[in-house]
């Protein structure tokens, strides 16, 4: 007696690593946030396990990087007289921002080729190695907002503002959710990604207005001016120190901060995705 059409779909072989739809996908990945979570947490912990200070390196790490950039660009260098009348903590948030997407971005990036193994074990979102990268990365940003405010309450003053910075810091986590999955199918794709990263943002550092304002070199140059709206990083970086420091803030900037921030998040998913069946086989 030879089986239904509907029973033999159901006893189709199907590949074990095959992707859901969309719909339940997000579902599924939804559901494991709790999960995502508790490995964010429990990698934070395991980091600093092993050092004497344990959890307080992630106040020290943030409050020694911005010692020694202001140490090379404000004494030595001199940049900060023409970039800010407040140049320590003008540096402080821009370089905190910063390497918050550098960060968020590189872990990503090894995200998937870190955890073959599990890969071929388990079947699951594969989306949940770089979003897990993100949210720790996120986690571990709290204490260099802290580091902010600290040097703003020592050289500004309280702003209404402030209540604004943790909303750009969500904003940019789902930029850098986005960016650590382009990050991660590129790496699948060509191993070197994680070598040439460094030096992709080493550049970009320069070309963010991290260590110098913009306005006080470009003159007036529109087309300068332009080229750094478009920059997602330079828009996250201006935002934030207005939300600190009072400083200008054009509402392009705003415009491109969100317009960026859905553009990655949304095509970094989809191109991720498009692979995801490839990943436990390279």
């Amino acid at each position: 007696m030879s089986a239904s059409p509907a029973a033999e779909a159901d006893l189709e072989l199907r590949d074990a690593h095959e992707s859901a739809r969309l719909g339940p996908y997000l579902r599924d990945l939804w559901s494991r946030r709790s999960y995502i979570w508790y490995v964010s947490t429990n990698e934070l912990r395991s980091r600093q396990v092993t050092n004497v200070l344990g959890n307080l390196w992630h106040l020290l790490n943030p409050a020694l990087g911005i010692g020694v950039y202001f140490v090379i660009f404000g004494l030595l260098l001199d940049v900060g007289d023409r970039s800010s009348d407040n140049f320590f903590l003008f540096l402080t948030v821009g370089l905190f921002v910063f390497q918050f997407t550098q960060k968020a971005t590189t872990d990503g990036a090894k995200s998937i080729v870190n955890n073959l193994g599990l890969l071929r074990a388990i079947k699951f979102p594969r989306a949940m190695l770089p979003v897990t990268s993100t949210v720790t990365e996120t986690i571990a940003f709290w204490p260099s907002l802290l580091v902010i405010y600290f040097v703003a309450v020592l050289t500004e003053g309280v702003r209404w503002q402030w209540v604004v910075l943790p909303a750009i810091i969500l904003v940019q986590a789902l930029f850098n959710t986005g960016s650590a999955m382009i990050a991660a199918r590129m790496t699948t794709h060509f191993r070197d990604t994680t070598q040439i990263l460094p030096f992709f943002f080493r550049l970009l550092l320069y070309a963010s207005g991290v260590i110098f304002n913009v306005d006080s070199y470009a003159d007036g140059n529109k087309v300068v001016e332009w080229l750094f709206t478009l920059n997602p990083m330079y828009c996250f970086i201006t935002i934030a120190r207005w939300t600190v420091m009072d400083t200008p803030v054009r509402p392009e900037y705003v415009v491109s901060m969100f317009v960026w921030t859905i553009l990655i998040v949304v095509l970094g998913f989809l191109w991720f995705r498009a692979a995801e069946e490839r990943y436990a086989r390279d």
